[in-house]
Order: C-alpha cells, then sequence, then structure tokens
C-alpha cells in the first residue's frame, strides 16, 4: 500500500515539475511578437493613431495572460513602459478572451497646444492615418482580434506611477504648463454595462517645487455595447489639500518678472460626457500675492505687488468656455467679488469682467501698487462691466469696452499735479502766491466711466471739498497716455477753466477763456504792486499754463 502511495506520489509530483516547466517554457516556444503587428494595427484602427508595441509575450508565472513593452502612440503623445493583461481561466475555456486584470505600468502622456490653441490629444494622427478595412476585405490568419476594447472586459484595472505633462508649443521654445507625476489609479469590478468605481492619487508637480497632493475618487461608464469612448458618463472628484501657487508661473503665462504666490485647498468635479465633460468645483486661497518688476531701464526698475485674501473661487468649464461666477476676495480691508466669463473657441479669447469692489482702502493699495506718485486715501468702492478680446495686455486694452462708476468718500489726495496748478492759479487770480503739494481734502471723488477703442473716457468726473471743487470730462488713451481733458474749478471763489493735452508724462495745461486769462492777468499785477506775491514764483507757475 505504501509503495502504491509513494508511486502516486511520484507520479503527481512529476505532473507538478513537468507542467511547471511547461508554464515557464512556454513563452519561449509561443512566440506572441509573430502577431505584434496585427496589435498595434487594431489597437491603431480602435484610437485611429499610429500605434507601435515593442514587445509581447505571453506570460504563465504570474497568470496566464499577455504582456506588452514599450507601446508608444503618435509617437510622444502616449508612452507605456509596460502593460499586462491576464487572462480568466473560465471564459477562455468557452472561447471567449476576457481579462481579469489589467496593469499599465508607468503610462507617459504629453498633451500640447500649438499658435491655434489647439491639442495634439485632439488632433488624429497625419500621415500613416489607419484605414478601417472594407467588409468585403478577407482576413488573413495574422488579423487575429487583439482589439483594445477587449480590456474593457476586465475585473481589475491599475494604473502605476504615470505621468501627465502640458506643453505650449506655439513659440520656439516650449513651455511647461503642467506636470503630474506619481499617478496611481484602480478601478475594480469594471463592467460595460455598468458605472466603474475608480480611486486614486497623483502629485501636482512644476518646476521641481514640492508637489501637491491630489486625490481621486468617481466612476465612469457605463460604456454600453456601442463602446462609445467621447459619449461614456464620467463623474470624478478631484481632491487637493495643498496648493501653493508659486510654481505655476509660466502656467499662467506669466514672465520672470511677475510672479504669482499663494496658498489654500480645492475640490474639483468632472461630469459629463468623456469627450466633452462639464468642470465645477471651488478652490479656495488663504492668501494670494501678485507681485511685478517694471521701469524702462535696470537702475530704475521698481518692484509692486498686489495682495487678496480670503479668496473663494467658483469654477465651471464646458468645452473652452470659463465661468467664475462669482469670485469673492478681501481687498486691502474691503469686500471685493467678480465675474468672470472667458471663451477661447475662437483666436482670440472673449473675457467679460464684472467687478464690484466695496470700501477698499487706496492709500495702502497704491502705495503697494508702486505705478504712480500720486497718493488718495479713502474707501473706494466701484463697480464695472467690461468686454474684451485678445492674448496681449495691448490688443486686449485696444479691443475693450464696457462701463463703470466709482466712488471714494472722505479722502485726501496729494502730489497730483492738476490740483496743484489749479490752487497756484487761484492763488494768483486773488492776488497771493501758494506752494504746490500740499493734500487737498475731499468729501467726494466720483465719476461714471466707460472704456471705448482703447480710451477711457468721462463725462462726470467730479471732487467735492469743502473749498475745492473740480469738474472733468474727457478721455485717457489707455495705450499711449495720452489726455485730453477738459477741466472746470472753483478755489474758495476763484473759478479756474483748463484744457489738459500731451501725456501723463510731459500733461499740458492751457487757460481756456480769454476773461480766465484775463482774471489771472489782473491778479498778478495787483499782487505785484501790492508786494503780495513775487515775479519769480509767477514766472515758475505760468511757464507752461500761458500759450
Amino acid at each position: 500500500m505504501k509503495r502504491v502511495f509513494k508511486i502516486t506520489g511520484l507520479i503527481f509530483l512529476s505532473l507538478v515539475i513537468l507542467l511547471f516547466s511547461a508554464l515557464l517554457f512556454l513563452p519561449y516556444i509561443v512566440d506572441l511578437n509573430n502577431y505584434r503587428e496585427a496589435a498595434a494595427r487594431e489597437s491603431g484602427r480602435a484610437l485611429n493613431r499610429k500605434v507601435s508595441i515593442g514587445d509581447i509575450r505571453l506570460t504563465t508565472i504570474t497568470g496566464i495572460g499577455v504582456g506588452l513593452k514599450d507601446i508608444k502612440v503618435d509617437e510622444d503623445l502616449l508612452g507605456v513602459d509596460s502593460l499586462r493583461l491576464r487572462l480568466s481561466l473560465l471564459p477562455l475555456l468557452k472561447g471567449r478572451i476576457e481579462f481579469s486584470r489589467i496593469i499599465i505600468d508607468k503610462p507617459s502622456l504629453l498633451l500640447k497646444r500649438d499658435r491655434e490653441g489647439s491639442w495634439n490629444a485632439s488632433q488624429a494622427a497625419e500621415g500613416d492615418k489607419l484605414k478601417t478595412k472594407k467588409p468585403s476585405e478577407p482576413e488573413g490568419k495574422d488579423d487575429i482580434s487583439f482589439k483594445i476594447w477587449a480590456a474593457l472586459l476586465v475585473s481589475d484595472m491599475e494604473i502605476k506611477n504615470g505621468k501627465v505633462r502640458l506643453q505650449d508649443i506655439s513659440s520656439k521654445k516650449p513651455v511647461s504648463l503642467l506636470s503630474i507625476k506619481g499617478l496611481d489609479i484602480r478601478a475594480r469590478d469594471i463592467s460595460l454595462n455598468n458605472a466603474i468605481n475608480i480611486n486614486g492619487t497623483a502629485l501636482l508637480d512644476m518646476d521641481n517645487s514640492k508637489p501637491s497632493k491630489i486625490e481621486l475618487t468617481g466612476t465612469v461608464g457605463p460604456v454600453g455595447g456601442a463602446i462609445d469612448v467621447k459619449g461614456m458618463p464620467v463623474n470624478i472628484v478631484l481632491k487637493t489639500k495643498d496648493i501653493d501657487l508659486s510654481p505655476y508661473n509660466s502656467f499662467f503665462g506669466l514672465t520672470k518678472d511677475n510672479k504669482l504666490s499663494g496658498h489654500g485647498f480645492g475640490d474639483i468635479i468632472i461630469k459629463g460626457k468623456a469627450g466633452d465633460p462639464a468642470i465645477a468645483g471651488k478652490i479656495n486661497l488663504g492668501n494670494l500675492e501678485y507681485s511685478y518688476i517694471f521701469g524702462p531701464a535696470d537702475e530704475n526698475k521698481k518692484t509692486g505687488r498686489i495682495r487678496l485674501t480670503e479668496i473663494k473661487i467658483p469654477l465651471e468649464m464646458q468645452g473652452r468656455i470659463i465661468n467664475l461666477s462669482e469670485l469673492t476676495f478681501r481687498l486691502y480691508e474691503g469686500s471685493s467679488k467678480i465675474a468672470i466669463h472667458i471663451d477661447t473657441n475662437k483666436k482670440e479669447p472673449h473675457i467679460m469682467l464684472k467687478p464690484d469692489i466695496a470700501s477698499v482702502q487706496l492709500e495702502p493699495l497704491l502705495k503697494d501698487l508702486a505705478l504712480t506718485k500720486i497718493n488718495i486715501s479713502g474707501p473706494l468702492s466701484l463697480n464695472a462691466s467690461i468686454n474684451t478680446y485678445g492674448m496681449d495686455k495691448d490688443t486686449m486694452l485696444a479691443k475693450a469696452d464696457g462701463d463703470g462708476f466709482f466712488i471714494i468718500k472722505k479722502g485726501r489726495v496729494s502730489d497730483l499735479e492738476l490740483i496743484d496748478v489749479i490752487v497756484n492759479l487761484a492763488a494768483i487770480a486773488a492776488s497771493k502766491t501758494r506752494k504746490a503739494g500740499k493734500a487737498a481734502e475731499f468729501d467726494e471723488l466720483s465719476g461714471h466711466f466707460r472704456i471705448e477703442k482703447g480710451y477711457l473716457k468721462t463725462d462726470d468726473l467730479k471732487l467735492i471739498g469743502s473749498n475745492l471743487s473740480i469738474a472733468v470730462r474727457g478721455a485717457y488713451g489707455l495705450l499711449k497716455g495720452e489726455l485730453n481733458f477738459d477741466v472746470d474749478a472753483k478755489v474758495d471763489d476763484n473759478h479756474v477753466e483748463l484744457k489738459i493735452t500731451g501725456t501723463t508724462d510731459k500733461p499740458k495745461y492751457v487757460l481756456k477763456t480769454k476773461r480766465i486769462q484775463q482774471n489771472i492777468m489782473k491778479g498778478v499785477v495787483k499782487g505785484l504792486e501790492k508786494g503780495k506775491i513775487d515775479e519769480k514764483d509767477v514766472r515758475e507757475i505760468l511757464k507752461n499754463i500761458l500759450k
């Protein structure tokens, strides 16, 4: 009896060794590379792109299946180090090819945007486009179906250590816009007829900075019998707890002299059809700072900045249209909100802005901006509606149109040359002199404005104070700084009317009427006779006025 058991055990052990040896050497006996071109061709037909496969082998030790290496789609669009497909044995015995698991190792997706704003992923492969075989054409024995959609008949799929890069190639030197690395995604219970649950993580990385971790959860599918990937439903939630804007200056198109920084968190929902998803969510930033350097030469360059806090960004995106319906933030002690609409369907993006600013303290704002020597204090409130087109600042200014209203109450203005000119002329008319540079306090500084073809225009700009009132109408050139204003002012009981031309760098002031000129001259004569004014002071004040 023992001898029988011993013989039976030896036979069983021999069969195990034989089976193991067969599994070990089977990949070398059955060379699937004979079907490599067929597999690449079938995959290319499904994707309408050029696909190449470096190696294809039968796998046995980790489970019966197929392993593909060095897969490339359109050369640099998509690359995969290895793709492992594990076969389900029971369906295989019934003559069906189904996979129990697919592992995609180190996929790398490179998305490039050209000068027209188009992405390479949305374009069909050029050159060797693969044509679908006509029904009348017979299939050869090498046309075994390796169709990519067979991969959807799988219960478990995993993506390991993936990478996604976004580049702008509209200029000679490609600019890196965005980088996602360490992409790990797991999908289970995959079915053509049911939604597929997925979850994963990734790192948002730019300029080798500290990456932000993203968590991904949601569903895709069902794909359906027609296998329409573009029409496949998606419902994905992306969450990040540590947004750092510092590394993404190139993504926002900023030059080296312009920097953006900020920290926060965000939740983004991608929902709808895979080919045209709707993106919605909220991004919260505790703070944001935009700093810049400007000036004509290196030695004269200045640094300015603007700071925002408590920023809440409601994001909506459908196709190439972006909506920020009510972006809210705190700006220099004031509460503010702005609606932004961006349509990039055409060559020149269309941008609509509706800012609504309340009680922003102007003095610290102007000090930080450092764009002008003029200092204005007081709480600013402003609302406007502005439309523009273009990709650069000058184009956007030239094509802007819109209108708005602003008001500043109980404030003070200093270092504004116009006020110095008005006050000095009024003083001369009263037969006395007054040194320029004194700040003017006001009860209200307000006005309606409109933007037309690169010009900022107003009909009712006014400053109202206890001893000074000024009314201004005219236009300012946003591109070249041209001035064309009519000014009607009153200082105490003295009336002054001026025409302002020239530019912001070299303004020209001209007294408008002979009556005003005569009043000034009478004041000069009277002041000189009584010794109340000095001839040198008069010449200095009037040298650029009377023409």
